[in-house]
């Protein structure tokens, strides 16, 4: 379920103290790619390109850029399943709280 920043962080102490005495909660960060279908695209065609087309691709796919990406940050139980988007500007002040 994806969540607001702050409601996020509401159910992350709610997941928390529910698996105080009994389960865990497992907390992930991961950078979020707006791009995802593209990259798809490009896997395909590494797939069918020849050798020389495949190593371009993946190092056009790995070349650095200045662009900003979104976090996506996930928790998850054995029954629930939270995420929320965190904006590049504002990520450290989410990790502070």
């Amino acid at each position: 379920m994806l969540l607001n920043n702050d409601e996020f962080l509401l159910a992350l102490a709610e997941l928390f103290v529910a698996t105080r005495e009994n389960g865990s909660v497992t907390v992930t960060l991961k950078r979020y790619n707006y791009e995802g279908v593209k990259q798809e695209r490009q896997k395909k065609r590494a797939k069918t390109a020849s050798n020389e087309e495949a190593m371009q691709l993946i190092v056009d796919r790995l070349s650095l850029n200045d662009t900003e990406y979104a976090t996506l940050v996930r928790a998850n139980t054995e029954k629930r399943k939270l995420s929320t988007l965190v904006a590049p500007s504002s990520l450290d002040v989410f990790l502070a709280r």
